[in-house]
């Protein structure tokens, strides 16, 4: 009896193992995949995709077009943590990540990303059209090719990273249309113009480990702090004007508009308070601020559409 009860504990406890050991691994692949960010800028194409829609949405063109999406976003995203791998390991913020920390090899990283990546481009390619799997593969290659490769070399290469952040609603309106109408290169505009201040409040929250690994952002290396203040102030105008857009040609409506302006302020005011960047607060109330943003900005955009 007791030989059984012994059995039956090492059996209940190997199972348990197997199912933390697939937990952490499924973990593992989220974080490489980076998921919270690829559902955000998933998130901006389907916006795209909605605005494009009128009254009646393709529904199974629209499930296609977020699968394959999403695994562009997220193959692009791992490769980038492949290629970054040792500086992450210099990170405080992304030290526990699967291939710093050890738990995943290189090798089974790449092979997920290609994965990924080319299952993501096939999809579309199969479920859309050539416009938006030119778009896809652009806005891949620049993520991958040029920002990741720049980042430790220039700080012109945040530019690079909110072009291939703001590809993904161009892709959404192109999904539908076949085509880049003006609303599409509105919402490109928003999703550009937003990357500078989110980029920057988190590169000054985390400045010391953005330092240990040696990338160049513009407040970290602007010794006058003179460029990185009128350039956040800029920015963050350029947001508010370029939010505005959708309700001024027709796309959203005032629901939208009220929105856009009282979000767009209040990020204005963060943006003013975060002068040059070297002060910690500022920067962590303006990175929450971007945070709360984005995602309220396109849930106005989704419930005050106006069918064009």
């Amino acid at each position: 009896m007791r030989e059984a009860v012994e059995l039956e504990a090492t059996e209940r406890t190997s199972e348990q193992g197997i199912l933390a050991g697939a937990g952490q691994k499924l973990s593992d692949y989220l974080v490489l995949s980076k998921a919270r960010l690829s559902l955000l800028v998933l998130g901006s194409g389907l916006v795209g995709f909605w605005l494009a829609s009128g009254a009646s949405p393709n529904l199974t063109r629209l499930s296609l077009f977020a699968v394959g999406t999403l695994l562009v976003i997220a193959g692009a995203n791992a490769f980038n943590e492949v290629a970054e791998r040792y500086q992450d390991r210099l990170m405080h913020r992304t030290a526990r990540r699967p291939l710093p920390a050890g738990r995943m090899s290189v090798r089974e990283a790449i092979v997920a990303a290609t994965l990924m990546s080319a299952t993501g481009l096939t999809v579309l390619v199969l479920s859309t059209n050539l416009l938006t799997s030119a778009l896809a593969a652009l806005a891949f290659a620049i993520y991958v090719l040029v920002y990741t490769t720049l980042k430790r070399v220039t700080h012109w290469s945040t530019f690079a990273g909110a072009i291939s952040g703001a590809i993904p609603t161009l892709m959404g309106w192109s999904a539908v249309d076949n085509a880049l109408g003006e609303p599409a290169w509105i919402l490109f505009g928003i999703l550009f113009f937003w990357q500078f201040p989110h980029t920057w409040s988190i590169a000054c929250t985390y400045s010391e480990d953005y330092a240990r690994a040696g990338y160049r952002v513009l407040p970290l290396i602007d010794t006058t702090g003179v460029r990185t203040r009128l350039q956040m102030i800029l920015f963050c105008v350029a947001l508010l004007a370029a939010s505005v857009l959708p309700a001024l040609t027709g796309v959203a409506g005032e629901l939208y508009l009220v929105g856009a302006v009282t979000l767009g302020m209040v990020l204005l005011g963060y943006g003013v308070r975060f002068g040059t960047g070297r002060a910690r607060r500022p920067a962590i109330q303006l990175m929450a601020v971007t945070l709360v943003y984005m995602p309220v900005i396109l849930t106005l955009l989704v419930l005050d559409k106006q069918v064009l």
